[in-house]
């Protein structure tokens, strides 16, 4: 290799593969200097993909990924199958990625299923990812409910990528489009990569009425984006950031075949060098034919010039799809897939007529074959080869600063509302506190000043409108408490899940106003609650997976449940908050039976009670009065793909009364009401004790003496909320009002209004 001159050399690594060349950065330091320039990435950008057959990525089906520890991706070869491998995990966990769009200098723009963010990725180098901020939960594309006005939210959003030569630097674009409010305009945000800015308006601005819903597309120096209101297309120039228009294809028209209720789908792309737009019609029993329109520009390239032409009309009988998109040209043939990932050509002079060309089909090879779901963003793309690199995080840039760290260090104690409105500052400032190291970082040190526990009143658990409990009661605008059941956690990490009546499961931020559904999925008929009357306090927990950086959600619910036979049925269901969607795999619930007592979240794991009516005798018998309740635990590190349970013995009780759990300074506490005597007793589980059954060790904190206050507060209807640091009161919850008692002295109370205190109260402890 010494013998060879420098020149010759790099020819050579110009034409190998992106994953060998970057490789060999490690062989010395002039070597990583001299692969590493941008001479020579643009070098190998266009020696390296000179040959003729298209690169394309494809991944296993859902089986296979469900099998195996973490997901691929093939290179595929046309003709053939899946070749070598380009991708295993990475930076997307385990969640499949699909192309949003083609290469762009070997950069392909990709959503995770099950996270919905979205990532800038490399395929050639391995895999190589950038996860882009605030896309798995836009901002602005989620509702937060307010007692008054609430601040814009937009139904649609729509990302693309694009490339200024000139600066030499790729801009991730995307349009903000349907807002809730009819006065709601269109927005566009603009995010470059490696920069040290966040998300920041575009320069120029967005025609106002338009609707985008497809994905942009780069050409000749701009993002395109074809608007599905029939408003044509809006043409971003990534240079100046100016805005622009192109007319839009001419309608099809459902009737022509026939059948008037089929949806008419756009999608567009590029193809040889133009604008494409694939037009199908589609509706619950078949499908129309799909028509392939080129933008061809005569006169010089005007844009006032440009024509739409009709390529040629596809048959999609052979293939019913939901999405059949062209990928590119293939010799004269055009090269296409369709939503169950399989691949085909047609020639576009007999496209009308003509056989399409297999070229690929999963099913065909051991490595993809099974059931793929027929989706609009299969997991099978276009990659190229390329040494362009992603960039580095928005964590890594903001915190190379001095200032920026020592920013840091100050905001992380203020109050979450405080530096919310302090994000407003800068765009730097911004970009820190939405960073996972700020965020991580202010739930610690946020919550270790002592400040008097935030209690809010859920005005609305449907919508989850709340209302801080040291508000007049004139600002709560007579608010209508529900009389059916609802059980909230106390806050995990920043946020509190909860269930209203046997409906409805959500998760919520009440100091951000932030509030989420969790809807039940399809086998969810399966689960039998009680009823309105008779909720199920055990079946929605939340702790937080330290190891994924995510709040695990973990649903149980009973299919059977006979205390006479003492036999039952369990299911659980497990997810994490921001991936949105419930794991397909099977969870195997707790080895106990729950009992109907709400879970608590300490140590890194949730807690459950066990319920003494059911299950084997031997496994759940108990001798009153000196009997001990029992606990089940899990841990949250890894949860769902781990689910490693426990069985923890818990504290003396007494032979008939209620038991409750809560997190009281850290540690996890177990509430058992003395019936006989009107009392509560608080027992903490020392840190440090064991989780196999029998090596817990309880001491009692608190004993919360009521007999002097019956009838309004009995041990059966009162339960502990927490413990004020600043004044060691403790937070009592009777159902109709919240109360502060001190170990001795006077009660405290707080209603909503005088009526309120027949219903049922919801009122939600939080963080800062």
């Amino acid at each position: 290799m010494e013998s060879l001159p420098e020149d010759v050399l790099l020819e050579i690594f110009s034409r190998l593969p992106a994953r060998s060349a970057a490789r060999l950065r490690a062989m010395s330091r002039s070597w990583r200097a001299e692969l590493s320039s941008p001479s020579f990435v643009d070098l190998h950008l266009r020696r390296a993909n000179t040959t003729a057959p298209p690169k394309l990525f494809c991944c296993p089906c859902d089986d296979k990924l469900m099998l195996a520890d973490q997901w691929c991706l093939y290179d595929l070869q046309l003709g053939g199958g899946p070749g070598r491998e380009l991708v295993r995990g990475g930076e997307f966990g385990d969640v499949l990625p699909a192309p949003l769009t083609k290469p762009l200098r070997g950069l392909v723009l990709v959503m995770c299923y099950g996270r919905n963010g979205v990532y800038v990725c490399n395929p050639s180098t391995g895999g190589e990812a950038l996860a882009l901020p605030d896309t798995e939960l836009p901002s602005k594309a989620t509702f937060r409910p307010s007692l008054g006005p609430g601040p814009p939210y937009y139904r649609n959003v729509a990302y693309g990528l694009g490339y200024c030569s000139a600066a030499k630097e790729f801009k991730v674009v995307r349009m903000f489009s349907e807002g809730h409010y009819e006065e709601t305009a269109t927005r566009c945000k603009v995010f470059v990569l490696d920069s040290p800015a966040y998300w920041r308006p575009a320069a120029g601005k967005p025609p106002p009425a338009c609707i985008v819903e497809n994905t942009g597309v780069f050409l000749d120096g701009s993002v395109h984006f074809l608007c599905s209101d029939g408003g044509g297309m809006v043409s971003f120039n990534v240079a100046d950031e100016s805005f622009g228009s192109l007319p839009a294809p001419p309608p099809l028209a459902a009737a022509v075949y026939g059948v008037a209720d089929w949806r008419i789908r756009e999608r567009m792309t590029e193809l040889d060098g133009c604008l494409c737009v694939c037009q199908y019609a589609c509706g619950s029993d078949g499908h129309g034919p799909c028509r392939l329109w080129l933008l061809r520009r005569h006169g010089g390239g005007d844009e006032t010039a440009a024509r739409w032409e009709k390529l040629c009309c596809i048959d999609p009988i052979p293939w019913p799809s939901r999405s059949i998109v062209p990928l590119c040209m293939y010799g004269e043939k055009i090269l296409m897939r369709t939503g169950r990932s399989v691949v085909f050509a047609v020639d576009a002079a007999a496209a009308a007529g003509g056989a399409p060309e297999i070229l690929f089909r999963p099913d065909e090879h051991e490595a993809t074959a099974g059931e793929f779901e027929d989706t609009q963003l299969p997991a099978l793309g276009l990659y190229e080869e390329s040494l362009v690199p992603v960039g580095r995080t928005v964590e890594e840039i903001v915190f190379s600063s001095p200032a920026t760290r020592a920013w840091s260090d100050v905001l992380k104690w203020l109050p979450a509302r405080t530096v919310s409105e302090l994000s407003v500052v800068c765009k730097a400032w911004r970009a820190m506190v939405t960073t996972d190291r700020f965020i991580r970082s202010h739930a610690v040190h946020a919550n270790m000043a002592a400040r008097r526990p935030r209690i809010r009143f859920v005005m609305d658990p449907v919508g989850g409108v709340p209302a801080d409990i040291d508000r007049h009661t004139d600002e709560i605008h007579e608010p209508d408490i529900s009389p059916k059941p609802f059980v909230c956690s106390q806050p995990c990490h920043g946020l509190n899940v909860g269930s209203f009546s046997d409906v409805l499961d959500f998760v919520c931020n009440p100091i951000m106003d932030y509030h989420e559904e969790l809807p039940l999925i399809e086998s969810d008929d399966d689960y039998d609650d009680d009823g309105d009357d008779d909720i199920f306090y055990g079946r929605i927990a939340l702790g937080y997976d330290e190891e994924v950086g995510d709040h695990v959600v973990v649903r149980l619910a009973y299919t059977e449940n006979n205390p006479e036979t003492r036999s039952y049925k369990l299911q659980c269901r497990m997810r994490y908050v921001k991936r949105r969607e419930w794991s397909p795999q099977p969870i195997p619930p707790p080895p106990r039976p729950v009992a109907s007592a709400t879970p608590a979240y300490a140590n890194g794991k949730i807690y459950w009670l066990v319920d003494p009516a059911l299950g084997p005798a031997s496994a759940t018998t108990t001798t009153p009065p000196t009997s001990a309740c029992e606990l089940v635990a899990l841990d949250c590190r890894n949860a769902v793909a781990r689910h490693h349970y426990d069985v923890v013995r818990g504290p003396p009780m007494p032979p008939c009364g209620r038991v409750s759990l809560l997190r009281l300074h850290g540690a996890l506490c177990v509430a058992c009401s003395d019936r006989d005597a009107n009392a509560i007793d608080v027992w903490a589980m020392q840190q440090g004790a064991g989780t196999a059954a029998g090596d817990a060790v309880w001491s009692m904190v608190y004993r919360i003496e009521l007999a002097g206050y019956s009838p309004e507060y009995t041990s059966e209807k009162t339960t502990v909320m927490g413990v004020d640091p600043t004044s060691g009161r403790i937070l009592l919850n009777t159902s109709r009002s919240v109360t502060t008692i001190p170990r001795r002295g006077s009660w405290r109370r707080s209603t909503v209004s005088e009526g309120c205190t027949r219903r049922q109260m919801m009122a939600v402890v939080h963080d800062f």
